[in-house]
């Protein structure tokens, strides 16, 4: 963060299955969830780059991670899978992180195209009849 009241940058790379939520039988899209999104990516602190499915299997499927910059300068990292969470502190484990999570994120679309292909399915999203 810089300066009083800065919110802090958040860059999220988001598996298509996270951005289009699907539910009930008949696998209508959460409209709200996508609006949700949507209003997101458009903050000016937010970049968003959606991994479309056609990528297949990459280094970072089923895990979250997050950056985390310290008051002293330091980075460290937090992982979650589907069975554990993990703090990484260690900066050479950090950097491998690091260079795995810019991998992935180089597989995804530009935040740009990002925001296209999520206003695209707001659009595609039925509404509800108004009685």
């Amino acid at each position: 963060m810089r300066g009083a009241g800065a919110l802090p940058a958040c860059r999220q790379v988001g598996a298509l299955g996270a951005v289009r939520l699907r539910y009930g039988r008949a696998g209508r899209a959460d409209a709200d969830h996508e609006r949700r999104v949507s209003e997101a990516a458009e903050r000016p602190n937010v970049t968003l780059h959606v991994l479309p499915f056609g990528t297949g299997l990459h280094s970072l499927d089923s895990t979250d991670m997050m950056f985390l910059r310290l008051v002293d300068g330091r980075t460290v990292a937090y992982t979650e899978s589907d069975v554990r969470g993990e703090l990484v502190e260690e900066t050479s484990r950090v950097e491998r992180l690091h260079r795995t999570y810019d991998a992935v994120r180089d597989l995804a679309l530009s935040p740009a195209e990002s925001r296209t292909f999520i206003l695209r399915m707001l659009e595609e999203v039925p509404c509800e009849p108004s009685t």
